[in-house]
Formats: structure tokens, sequence, C-alpha cells
């Protein structure tokens, strides 16, 4: 776990602190707090609306090589071993007949945050887990961030299949 890098997510039942009390609390431990939906994109709106910069890293590029070979999408997953919710991810979502069924159309690469930080820099990842579905040409058609159940899974990765002569 690196405090200066990885995003946590602080929850607050409502009658509890107001959530300018919550991020006054954290900035006065000394680090940087964001207000984020759950679902939606972390991080400024400037940031998010950048493309990605930089050449793109080579574990990718083979997956996207092969993806375009085979006529398939990219399915990249950051995670971590110490992440709990990609592990439910991994046991529970993953692992679903029906997922399995859908993933058949991608190619599914996992990149490990702690030893791949470079690819989770160059996709400006900030909490995890986070997967990204590509074209073939690298262009992004979706992302997901949190967990998700397998219905939820399914029905992001048949939206893709549907959306990528689309977008």
């Amino acid at each position: 776990m690196d405090l200066e890098r990885d995003l946590f997510m602080v929850t607050a039942v409502n009658e509890q602190p107001a959530e300018s009390d919550l991020i006054a609390a954290v900035e006065g431990a000394g680090f940087k707090a964001t207000l984020a939906v759950p679902g939606e994109p972390t991080g400024p709106a400037s940031e998010r609306e950048q493309p990605q910069t930089g050449t793109m890293p080579t574990l990718v590029q083979q997956a996207l090589g092969r993806a375009g070979r085979e006529g398939k999408l990219v399915l990249v997953d950051f995670y971590a071993d110490w992440c709990v919710p990609c592990k439910r991810m991994l046991e529970e979502t993953y692992k679903d007949p029906r997922v399995v069924a859908e993933l058949e159309h991608f190619v599914f690469l996992k990149v490990d945050t702690d030893d791949q930080p470079e690819v989770s820099k160059h996709f400006g990842v900030a909490g995890i887990p986070d997967a990204r579905i590509l074209k073939p040409d690298g262009s992004e058609l979706t992302r997901f961030v949190g967990f998700k159940s397998a219905d939820e899974v399914q029905g992001i990765l048949r939206s893709a299949l549907s959306d990528r002569g689309t977008k």
C-alpha cells in the first residue's frame, strides 16, 4: 500500500459528518482529498478528459495486437493482490459462467498495479479495481471502477461489443 499513490474511499452514512467535514479531516491529516461519486471517474475533470499520452506500454500493445488479429476487444483489469474488492471480482465476477462466456470475445489482460506501475500511470488509474475496454487501435470504449457484480459486468461487456463500431 502506498499512501501517496493509492486511492482510499471513506464512506459515511446519513446523519454522520458532512462531506466537507470528511474532506477537511483527510486534508488535515496531510493527504489530498477529492469527492468522488461511486461509478464515476475520479480526479479533476481536466485530467479525466485528457487523452492518454506517451507510448502505449508494451504489455498493452501485445494485447491490442492479439485483439486485432482475433477480431476482439481488450479488457484491461487493474488490480493488486492486497485489494479485497479486486479479489472479490476475480472470485465472484470473472468466474461467473455468464461473464466467462462474454469474455470469449475479449483479450483479458490483468495488470497488477504494484508490478506494472507504468501501465497504471499511462492509463491514469487512481483506484482499483479499475477496468478499461479498448478497441484494437487502443482507443477506450468504456471503463468501470470499483467492485461490479457478474450481472453488471456482463451488461458492460455486451454493451461494449455492440458499441465497438459506433464510438
